[in-house]
């Protein structure tokens, strides 16, 4: 499986994300590299992941997504909350949510990759604490500042 950059929270990436949607949209699975800092603490800039191709019906709140914000430009974002037809999307580390039409979705990120480590997210007790992480991200105005707060730590922590 290849390597595709995806925008996390950036302008479109073109071709590569033009690409990528085609191979999810033939429900074929993608690693590609998150990039941006809105899904902190789940995601780092560079970490890999893949993408699984996912029925509408299949996305649970707490799932993390990867969908088309607009044609071409790729997002990776928790589901937060449902409203009717529509998911709610929002980035772990971000104050706004975004309402995602389920056409909008390519699949879930079922393993994030971080400098060569696999964390799984499929698992009884990934689902759970995803469960938890959209329960907080979205209900506790808290949970923004305890996260820019580890990000600021890590930062001093690297010098």
């Amino acid at each position: 499986m290849a390597v595709v950059p995806c925008a996390i929270m950036r302008p479109t990436m073109g071709r590569a994300d033009d690409l990528a949607v085609n191979v999810l949209r033939q429900g074929h699975p993608l690693r590609i590299k998150a990039r941006g800092a809105s899904m902190l603490p789940l995601l780092r800039n560079g970490d890999v992941v893949t993408v699984t191709p996912a029925a509408p019906t299949d996305i649970r709140v707490g799932d993390v997504i990867c969908y088309e914000s607009v044609p071409g430009a790729l997002m990776i974002h928790r589901v937060v909350a449902r409203a009717g037809d529509h998911l709610v999307a929002k980035g772990d580390a971000l104050g706004s949510v975004e309402s995602v039409s389920r056409a909008r979705v390519l699949g879930k990120i079922t393993v994030v990759e971080r400098s060569g480590r696999p964390m799984r997210l499929d698992t009884l007790a990934a689902r759970l604490r995803n469960r938890v992480m959209a329960t907080l991200s979205r209900r506790t105005p808290l949970f923004r500042l305890a996260v820019q707060a580890a990000r600021c730590l890590r930062a001093a922590a690297r010098g």
